[in-house]
C-alpha cells in the first residue's frame, strides 16, 4: 500500500484501487521507487552512493536466485533499497569496496568484479578544462525521500548561508545562491531594516549544518549589499524581493571552487519553462510556518512550476502574483519553500 518515492518522486494512487500506489519520477530518475539516476556518469569517493545505470556485459542481476542461496548481497535483502540493489544488474558498492562492482560468474564460482566507471574527480578535471562548471555538483550522500529531505552540501554547492552577528553571536539570517565567485544572490527582505551595517554580516559557503564548522566551508565578509531599489516590505508583498551581496575574505579573495563550493547557472534572458517542470528548492529554512527555529541541516526538495494563470486566479490573486515572479509548489502541497 502507498509507495516509497526517492529523489523527489511523487506517490500517486489509483482511483479505483486506493491502496495501490506508484511513483511519478522527476526528470533524471526512473525505477519503481525513482531510485535509478539516469544522468549519473561517474561515482564519488568509493561509490557507495552511486545509483547510476552503468553495467558490464557479464554483470549478474542482483535478484538472481543463486545469489540468495549463497548468502551474497541480493535484491531481496531488508536494506536492498538503501544499498541500491534491485531487479537489475547495475554496478553498486554495498560492502564499502574501493569502487562500484557487480557479481560475475567464473566457472561455477560467483565473484565481485570492479566496474569500469569514471571517478567524478577525474571527470570534473576534464569538464573544468572543457568549460564553465556552473550548476555541476557531486551526488548527495543522503538517500533523498520526497517530503523535504536532508542534503549534503556537495549536492547543493552553490547554497550560501548568511549570518548576522548579534551580541557577539552569529545567528542564521537568510539563504542565498552563489552566482559568481564574488557575488551571492539573495532576498531583499533579509536587509529591509535600515541602517544596513555591512560589518555585522558573514556569508558561509560549503556548509551542510548551521551549527557545525568544518574544513569544507569558506567564510566571507560582506563588501557590498545591493537591494532592488523598488522593493518595499511594508505591504508584505514579494515584488522585487531580490538583492546582491559582494563577498570577500579578510585577505580580499572571492570564493574558491571546490567539491563543496560552486556557482549555480543563471537562466538565459526570456527563458520560458512549461507548467509542471520539475524544479529544486534548497535551504536552511523553517520546516513549518510556526516553527521558532530554522532547520540545522541543509534541506532540499522538488517542486513543480505552476502556470501564472492558475497561480493568479486559483491560488492567489493578480495583485500579489506578478509576471516578475515564478510560481511553484509540490503537487501534494506537502513540501514547499516560502518567506
Amino acid at each position: 500500500t502507498g509507495c516509497t518515492c526517492l529523489n523527489g518522486g511523487t506517490c500517486v494512487t489509483y482511483y479505483l484501487f486506493s491502496g495501490i500506489g506508484r511513483c511519478i519520477c522527476p526528470d533524471g530518475y526512473t525505477g519503481i521507487h525513482c531510485e535509478l539516476d539516469t544522468d549519473s556518469m561517474c561515482y564519488t569517493e568509493n561509490g557507495e552512493d552511486y545509483r547510476g545505470m552503468a553495467t558490464e556485459d557479464k554483470c549478474l542481476p542482483w535478484n538472481l536466485p543463486s545469489l540468495i542461496r549463497r548468502g551474497h548481497y541480493h535484491a531481496y535483502s531488508e536494506n536492498a533499497l538503501q544499498l541500491g540493489l534491485g531487479k537489475h544488474s547495475y554496478c553498486r558498492n554495498p560492502n564499502g569496496r574501493n569502487r562500484p562492482w557487480c557479481y560475475t560468474k567464473r566457472g561455477s564460482a560467483i565473484q565481485e568484479t570492479p566496474c569500469n566507471i569514471e571517478k567524478c574527480e577525474h571527470l570534473n578535471k576534464i569538464l573544468l578544462f572543457a568549460g564553465p562548471t556552473c550548476g555541476q555538483r557531486s551526488f548527495s550522500k543522503t538517500f533523498k525521500i520526497v517530503g523535504g529531505r536532508q542534503a549534503e552540501v556537495e549536492s547543493q554547492p552553490w547554497i550560501a548561508g548568511i549570518f548576522q552577528t548579534i551580541r557577539g553571536m552569529d545567528h542564521f539570517l537568510c539563504g542565498g545562491s552563489l552566482i559568481d565567485p564574488c557575488w551571492v544572490l539573495t532576498a531583499a527582505h533579509c536587509f529591509h531594516t535600515p541602517p544596513i551595517n555591512k560589518s555585522v554580516y558573514k556569508v558561509f559557503l560549503g556548509k551542510s549544518i548551521l551549527n557545525v564548522t568544518d574544513d569544507k566551508e569558506q567564510v566571507f565578509m560582506v563588501d557590498e549589499i545591493i537591494s532592488h531599489p523598488d522593493f518595499t516590505d511594508d505591504t508584505g508583498g514579494n515584488e522585487n524581493d531580490i538583492a546582491l551581496i559582494r563577498i570577500r575574505t579578510t585577505s580580499g579573495q572571492c570564493a574558491v571552487e571546490s567539491k563543496y563550493v560552486r556557482t549555480v547557472c543563471l537562466p538565459e534572458r526570456n527563458l520560458y519553462l512549461k507548467e509542471n517542470t520539475h524544479c529544486e528548492i534548497a535551504g536552511y529554512g523553517k520546516q513549518d510556518f510556526y516553527d521558532i527555529f530554522y532547520a540545522q541541516r541543509l534541506m532540499s526538495a522538488t517542486v513543480n512550476l505552476i502556470s501564472q494563470r492558475k497561480c493568479k486566479y486559483e491560488y492567489y490573486d493578480n495583485i500579489r502574483v506578478t509576471d516578475n515572479m515564478v510560481c511553484a509548489g509540490d503537487p501534494t502541497w506537502q513540501i514547499d519553500a516560502c518567506k
